[in-house]
């Protein structure tokens, strides 16, 4: 069978959310695959800084991170988009001009606008401080570097004006109802995998891509096959060539086993 390339979300596609494991057969579905001569990737929204030992330990072929601003391929960085300073400027100083919660996301760490209120922004910060992932915070006057942002935000908020705002500068995801995640343009999870076929001199006919969430939806439509986790948003099933099982229910073994990569 002729090499495949395939992309591979990190959360609730490898790791099922519910437990913070990855199921032993996606591994074994993973390791297979390798051994029969494809190629594996991360594709994921995170940032190279926290990616955490339980993916590093696979031995994954390459990573996009940062929703395609940054690809390394064998442990070799091939791109790294960074911000330009003006613009940096600008987002943080709109964070605290709107009030909104801000995870601030690059290759060498994340960083946590103050006085967080969602709690759902406080517990990411809590986990990532305690499993060691290189975290700090930001005022309104710092120079932070960052490629990509979320933002978490109240009922009050005037989040039309923030999105207004940035509408000629970013890519924004409405990923539930308060959580927004940014990320520069022209990048996507889908310029990830063409910048990776190019570098390496595949075309998309050889392309798999296997996610769960609304931020998936741009490799999900771009690659020639691609799969829809059974406890996907249902917003990705009418966007798939094929639904799987659940991520706790051999999700991803099931997906290789269907195209026959395993």
């Amino acid at each position: 069978m002729q090499t495949k390339l395939i992309f591979f979300d990190i959360d609730g596609t490898l790791i099922d959310e519910k437990t913070g494991t990855i199921p032993p057969s996606t591994i074994q579905a993973i390791l297979q695959a390798q051994a029969n001569g494809h190629l594996c990737f991360i594709n994921t929204g995170r940032p190279f800084s926290t990616i955490d030992s339980m993916i590093t330990d696979i031995p994954f072929d390459g990573y996009i991170c940062g929703c395609g601003t940054y690809i390394q391929y064998h442990q070799q960085p091939l791109f790294h988009a960074q911000l330009n300073t003006n613009l940096k400027h600008k987002v943080i100083q709109s964070i605290y001009q709107y009030q909104v919660d801000a995870m601030l996301e690059g290759y060498d760490g994340v960083y946590f606008s103050k006085n967080l209120k969602h709690p759902f922004i406080q517990s990411i910060q809590k986990h990532y401080q305690d499993i060691g992932f290189h975290t700090g915070s930001f005022t309104s006057h710092d120079d932070v570097s960052f490629d990509k942002l979320t933002i978490w935000y109240q009922p009050h908020t005037d989040i039309e004006s923030f999105k207004q705002e940035f509408q000629d500068d970013f890519h924004i995801i409405q990923r539930d109802i308060d959580f927004l995640e940014i990320v520069p343009f022209p990048y996507s999870k889908a310029s990830g995998i063409q910048y990776i076929i190019d570098h390496l001199g595949y075309t998309i006919k050889d392309t798999i891509s296997i996610g769960d969430s609304t931020n998936d939806l741009p490799m999900l439509k771009y690659t020639h096959d691609s799969v829809a986790m059974g406890n996907s948003n249902p917003l990705l099933f009418h966007e798939v060539s094929y639904i799987t099982t659940d991520v706790d229910n051999h999700g991803i073994f099931n997906a290789l086993k269907h195209f026959q990569i395993i």
